[in-house]
């Protein structure tokens, strides 16, 4: 597939990239992507956890190592904590993630045309550019997060903007004011809590409570190469699946919103737990611990102290 390239854009680009990284040869490319954005980032910042070697980067990319694996949300807390980037806007790649050239341009030019829009993504395809990844996130009627037009055609894209939920943190940009507004009581953007998966979720819905917008924008695309780290994982795998998404619900719905869905977010939980279980056998046991601290999870997150007045409802992509 060819993918259009939008390069030359006149705005100006005061972006640092957050790059969360585990090692590996996924850095490399997505490195050298990186290096010919047009226009290019402010900086680019690269947080490798989990590993005590040092790979070459290029001279203007800063590199953050620890030896602990720190999961992607302190990971991209950490990068952005470091950069002290006050007043600037913040994209979020994953390690094996390949922007194309105009990427970043197209990301910050639907910024400046929207005031009200917080986050915005593009379209991220597979490895090849066959099928669509994800248009961004949004909720099924059971509650369950799910990346749009997944598995479809990438081409031709939808001519203009629409609203989702929450963008993905494969590959996404934040409003440096928005960030601001957000941000827990310790400075964190990304609550560290969930470790890794839906954390991208919960931001986005964090950002709805204080009355800003997430959108899809044509013109931004992303390959994704995607790897089978999750399933290396054993059952820590299914726990952060099932347990973050109750973070992420609980943490943002008021109580009386919680308990209206209810029913919907227990059926839900017998899909995600039925369809994760054909890929990892702990699934099932995992699922059986993690209600029994549903309870303790579900209160935790209720507690959870966050800017902005509770959602409702479960939210909807146009709304």
């Amino acid at each position: 597939m060819d993918i259009p390239i939008h390069v030359g854009l006149e705005i100006t680009i005061v972006t640092t990239i957050v790059i969360p990284s585990l090692g590996g040869t996924h850095l490399t490319h997505c490195l050298d992507a990186v290096a010919v954005l047009d226009p290019a980032p402010t900086r680019t910042v690269v947080v490798l956890s989990g590993t005590q070697s040092r790979p070459a980067v290029p001279r203007n990319v800063s590199l953050i190592t620890t030896g602990k694996r720190l999961g992607f949300a302190t990971a991209v807390n950490t990068g952005i904590a470091e950069t002290g980037a006050q007043g600037e806007d913040i994209a979020i790649l994953n390690d094996d993630a390949v922007p194309s050239p105009g990427w970043l341009a197209s990301l910050q030019n639907a910024l400046d045309n929207d005031s009200s829009v917080a986050s915005v993504q593009g379209t991220v395809t597979d490895s090849v550019g066959a099928t669509i990844d994800g248009r961004g996130i949004t909720l099924d009627p059971f509650g369950l997060p799910i990346q749009v037009d997944r598995g479809g055609s990438p081409a031709p894209e939808p001519p203009t903007p629409h609203r989702i939920v929450a963008v993905s943190g494969t590959a996404s940009l934040l409003r440096a004011e928005a960030l601001v507004d957000v941000a827990l009581a310790d400075g964190s953007i990304f609550d560290p809590a969930f470790g890794s998966y839906h954390e991208d979720l919960d931001l986005g819905l964090r950002l709805r409570r204080l009355g800003w917008k997430a959108s899809w924008v044509p013109g931004a695309w992303v390959s994704h190469i995607g790897s089978a780290t999750g399933l290396g994982l054993g059952w820590r795998h299914p726990w952060w699946v099932l347990a973050n998404r109750w973070r992420a619900l609980a943490g943002n719905l008021s109580p009386n919103a919680l308990i209206r869905s209810l029913p919907t977010l227990l059926r839900g939980e017998l899909r995600a737990v039925h369809t994760l279980t054909k890929a990892n056998p702990r699934a099932l046991p995992t699922a059986a611990m993690l209600l029994t601290c549903l309870p303790w999870l579900v209160t935790r997150s209720l507690s959870r102290p966050s800017p902005g007045p509770r959602l409702n409802r479960l939210p909807e992509a146009g709304l």
